[in-house]
């Protein structure tokens, strides 16, 4: 792994996206994103991406001049059509519109059609905890798990996030895929020589492997738990907006030439129009009294989510990033 600040890789990557064909907004809104992940700890998500987003804008699995659309069903409902863009774009797109509706009714409800990878949704999660929202986001991916019982892919790693602003520290944000790991901290571990952990993954007879390479399907979480909402992700994602779902759905890694055609959903609500102005308050009180609980042994002290990614964050600031070699050379070729 190689350290590098945070402004040369940037730099670096708006610099692939821009060489790719998009325009300086949009690969600085996706640079972000990615970024982002990156700085928080999630790899997976995060710079490298961008060798497989510029091989999809050159080959056609993109449209580099994608122009969004926002049909208004009602007040607190939307679908935004984001014309086969940049899934990162479109979800900060629709996060907007969706500010914009619970500002005003107290819910904002927005599906995203024709759209394609956003990367983490825990940034979005953050655009509407900034303006005092709470934020539910879910996305469909292409399939890559086994469901309980299975051992053959029927899911994908169909993530949710939730976001809670909290008075005077930084936000409570839950980011979480619905498989056991997510397939991008696959494709890291691939990159950078390591294991992944137990019971994460199956190899093509369907017996537990952490040799990424041998991986041919993801767990998901939980068992039955996970399945059954990766399962409810996709109806409310992809089977909602009349798109594919589950083995139907345009793979991510081939068809480079194919718009993915995913679907996504972006839901906020402004907890001052439910009559809770104290909202962001009481939730400090929760996240302190949930880190004084006490630890089991061996654990230093209890944690509320988003705690070790805004800690690897600032160590992310005082020392750089950590990005794999190979990812590296590609950024800077």
């Amino acid at each position: 792994m190689t350290l590098v600040k945070e402004a040369e890789l940037r730099d670096l990557a708006l610099t692939k996206l821009v060489a790719a064909g998009l325009d300086d907004k949009t690969a600085q809104e996706v640079t972000d994103v990615l970024i982002h992940a990156d700085m928080t700890g999630v790899h997976s998500h995060g710079v490298m991406r961008v060798e497989h987003y510029c091989k999809r804008l050159t080959t056609g699995g993109l449209n580099k001049h994608a122009s969004f659309s926002i049909d208004q069903i009602s007040p607190s409902v939307a679908v935004l059509d984001s014309d086969d863009g940049m899934g990162h774009s479109a979800l900060i797109a629709a996060t907007e519109h969706g500010i914009e509706m619970a500002a005003e009714t107290g819910l904002g409800f927005v599906s995203v059609k024709n759209t394609s990878h956003c990367g983490a949704l825990s940034y979005f999660m953050e655009q509407a905890t900034r303006e005092g929202m709470i934020a539910i986001g879910m996305t469909q991916t292409d399939t890559c798990v086994a469901p309980h019982g299975g051992a053959e892919r029927f899911l994908g790693t169909n993530p949710i996030a939730f976001g809670f602003p909290v008075e005077g520290s930084h936000p409570m944000i839950v980011d979480m895929a619905t498989s056991a790991t997510a397939f991008g901290k696959l494709l890291h571990a691939k990159e950078t020589g390591t294991e992944i952990g137990p019971d994460l993954a199956i190899d093509k007879e369907g017996h537990m492997t952490t040799d990424p390479h041998k991986v041919e399907n993801l767990l998901p979480f939980g068992q039955h738990k996970g399945s059954g909402i990766a399962l409810a992700i996709d109806a409310l994602t992809g089977v909602l907006m009349g798109a594919n779902y589950g083995n139907h759905i345009i793979r991510m890694y081939g068809d480079y030439d194919k718009m993915r055609k995913l679907a996504s959903l972006v839901i906020i609500i402004d907890p001052t129009k439910l009559g809770t102005p104290l909202f962001a308050a009481t939730m400090a009180m929760m996240t302190s009294e949930l880190r004084a609980v006490k630890p089991v042994p061996g654990v230093e002290k209890v944690m509320a989510p988003n705690d070790p990614q805004v800690a690897y964050k600032a160590k992310c600031e005082a020392e750089g990033i950590p990005v794999a070699e190979g990812v590296y050379q590609y950024l800077k070729g």
